[in-house]
């Protein structure tokens, strides 16, 4: 039910998602193997500090910004946040649109090695290296 909500929540709010990254088109927040990296935090959060070539999509807006910037629902898409549940409920989100290849890598701390990872993300991470 909570998955239905936020699924909902972000299907009705107005689109507003800010420019991408010095206004780069969105093709260029892909990493080499062609994930894109998105920031579910806020604008404010993003302005402090953020992955380079990371794209800001509010966690409050993901699944509309995503769905016009990347329609292919087979794009790889790594999510990440201040603590971890803005990314995850992003993640649902997006899986409940159709999005099969999205990773939640918590929070910028970190996926830049500054606090430990949670072990929904360290499971998540270890997924995403070995398959399995």
């Amino acid at each position: 039910m909570i998955r239905f909500a936020v699924l909902l929540f972000t299907l009705a709010s107005p689109l507003m998602v800010p420019a991408l990254v010095h206004s780069e088109p969105a093709q260029q927040a892909r990493t080499g193997n062609g994930s894109v990296w998105i920031d579910v935090r806020s604008a404010e959060e993003y302005q402090q500090d953020h992955l380079p070539g990371a794209v800001l999509i509010p966690h409050t807006r993901i699944a509309r910004g995503v769905s016009e910037h990347y329609p292919n629902r087979n794009t790889p898409i790594n999510l990440y946040g201040a603590g971890g549940p803005r990314s995850r409920m992003a993640m649902e989100a997006l899986q409940a649109l159709g999005y099969n290849r999205v990773e939640d890598f918590g929070s910028l701390n970190t996926i830049r090695g500054i606090e430990p990872a949670p072990a929904a993300v360290l499971q998540t991470v270890s997924h995403h290296i070995t398959g399995e």
